[in-house]
């Protein structure tokens, strides 16, 4: 449900319409289109400088994430149009919920997926050709696991002249790629003494096709269930640094909505629906990946 609203959010809260016909041009979708005509576009001013024949289908929330739509403050169900209140500056709640929900999927998406492959990659050649490769893959974990991860983020995020949606993603990356490498680096281990792995390299197959066509696909299960675990992990820690004001400075984020709520003590919605988002998105992807986990345990399954 999270991922469809991620998707979808321009069908649920923008300040264009889905579809409308403005001073005699149709447009489809101007919310990811774009239209130069369009720019600057809010709801207010459309049905100000509509003309008779204009017509448009509006989401449920005419309301972007930048624009004042309203006054500072509103809470939820008193104004008409913002159904969930507005923040501090006037802004739809709902409408930074809704883009608050694909900043947070996308950045996890990207970070699980860089740290994941950067992981794989680093703790399957450690396993699999030991000797100095797997010395010094296995430093350079207990190196990086010895540092507490939010911290080491927040400072580097600190320091980054323009910190944003990459810089953040590289440095979560950067930094919890340790865990699939020990993972895989285990996987490894035990599958190379097999005897199909032994018969591979007798028949004269080179090392690195053992590697990708015998020994990397046995890995893959538990590389899904660190994957998907891992969502709900960044989720966190990406609130947690947008709540302290060093995440992504440019994008609505749960953990900036958490972080306003701070300066408006009273407007408990802007603390109890962001945070209640975190604790949904954390609790599926942790229920989905304990059952990929026993899903795809051959001991699990057997029973």
């Amino acid at each position: 449900m999270l991922a469809i609203v991620s998707v979808f959010a321009e069908e649920l809260a923008a300040s264009r319409p889905i579809i409308g016909r403005w001073h005699g041009s149709v447009y489809i979708l101007p919310n990811i289109t774009h239209p130069r005509t369009l720019s600057g576009m809010t709801h207010e001013r459309w049905m100000k400088e509509r003309a008779a024949d204009d017509w448009a289908l509006w989401p449920l929330v005419a309301c972007g994430t930048r624009e004042a739509c309203g006054a500072p403050i509103v809470a939820p169900l008193v104004a008409i149009d913002h159904p969930l209140g507005t923040d501090g500056g006037g802004r739809d709640v709902f409408a930074r919920l809704v883009y608050g929900t694909r900043s947070a999927l996308l950045v996890s998406a990207f970070a699980v997926a860089a740290f994941v492959a950067l992981g794989a990659a680093l703790g399957a050649i450690a396993g699999f050709f030991g000797g100095a490769v797997d010395f010094f893959v296995a430093r350079a974990v207990e190196t990086l696991s010895s540092f507490p991860v939010p911290l080491l983020a927040l400072v580097v995020q600190a320091l980054v002249p323009r910190a944003g949606v990459w810089s953040l993603v590289a440095v979560i990356a950067a930094l919890r790629w340790t865990e699939v490498a020990r993972l895989v680096r285990a996987e490894v281990l035990a599958v190379s003494s097999l005897d199909y792995i032994v018969a591979a390299r007798a028949m004269g197959a080179s090392p690195l096709r053992v590697l990708y066509k015998h020994v990397l696909p046995m890995t893959i299960s538990p590389i899904v269930v660190s994957a998907v675990l891992g969502l709900g992990q960044i989720v966190l820690l990406e609130s947690a640094l947008d709540f302290l004001r060093v995440g992504i400075p440019s994008a609505p984020t749960w953990g900036e909505m958490l972080s306003e709520s701070r300066d408006h003590f009273g407007a408990w919605w802007l603390l109890l629906l962001p945070g209640a988002l975190v604790f949904a998105s954390v609790t599926a992807t942790n229920s989905v990946g304990e059952a990929l986990r026993d899903a795809l345990d051959p001991r699990t399954a057997r029973t």
